[in-house]
């Protein structure tokens, strides 16, 4: 392999080298990127549980009042709470919980619903010994309040998970473009840097040295005169002007007989 291949072939391996670093670098930050996606999913997933409970609690609360405009006696409270819906979204959220404040809203939340869920199986007595203005003034100044205190708590959860998703896009992002633009220069400058430097090695090294050897071997096999000329200042122009004079000195000794080049 000549000297042109070999210098062309390492700075392929450094091309390579540096182009796998910025392959890994940009994998590296999608993976980030799915990372944050998922926490943003987990985000969405509680949003979507603390609008059902906000759904539920309103869907219960329009029963009630239609119990009470009947003046149901047989409807059972305990029924009318579906206590199992409510603990399954409100353990999910629990369990998704990733920030201090997620927790202090889902202390909050769960603390109203204990109380909404004392206030609504107090319906069961007020049916069995109570009396319409008695069910009347326990809606309105009991179980009124709390509901609208956790549908108030739902909602903030909500509007929690949702400004923490936007919070996060928008880091995600700014984050992302802050890297990879950099990641993304740095390569290109790189590549450039080792297309110049390849470029300015053939110029001033290898195709110098290349037309040397071409001029020897024309003159050696051919007969040729050399003339070859080298317009750098620098060992390659020195290893020039020495191969001309040992020519020049070769000459003069077979003019006088005392060798011949070719044998």
């Amino acid at each position: 392999m000549g000297i042109k291949k070999k210098i062309f072939l390492g700075f392929v391996v450094i091309g390579l080298i540096l182009f796998t670093s910025g392959t890994i670098c940009l994998f590296q930050l999608l993976q980030i990127e799915q990372t944050v996606a998922d926490i943003n999913m987990n985000y969405i997933r509680s949003i979507e549980a603390s609008g059902k409970i906000f759904d539920e609690a309103k869907k219960q609360t329009w029963k009630i009042l239609d119990i009470m405009h009947e003046n149901s006696q047989g409807e059972d409270a305990r029924i009318i709470l579906n206590d199992t819906f409510y603990i399954k979204r409100l353990d999910f959220i629990r369990d998704n919980i990733t920030i201090p404040e997620e927790r202090h809203t889902f202390d909050t939340l769960f603390a109203k619903y204990q109380q909404f869920k004392r206030q609504t199986i107090l319906l069961d007595s007020l049916f069995l010994w109570g009396n319409p203005k008695e069910r009347n003034e326990w809606f309105n100044t009991l179980y009124r309040p709390v509901y609208e205190m956790f549908t108030v708590a739902a909602h903030s959860h909500e509007i929690l998970n949702q400004n923490t998703i936007a919070n996060n896009s928008a880091e995600l992002k700014s984050n992302f473009y802050r890297m990879v633009i950099p990641l993304i220069v740095a390569v290109a400058v790189g590549l450039f840097l080792i297309i110049l430097f390849n470029y300015f090695i053939n110029i001033y090294f290898v195709s110098p040295v290349l037309k040397i050897i071409k001029g020897i071997k024309d003159y050696s096999v051919n007969k040729q005169p050399y003339n070859v000329k080298i317009d750098t200042r620098d060992e390659i122009n020195d290893l020039n002007r020495e191969v001309k004079s040992l020519i020049s000195r070769t000459k003069q000794k077979e003019s006088a007989g005392v060798f011949t080049f070719n044998k």
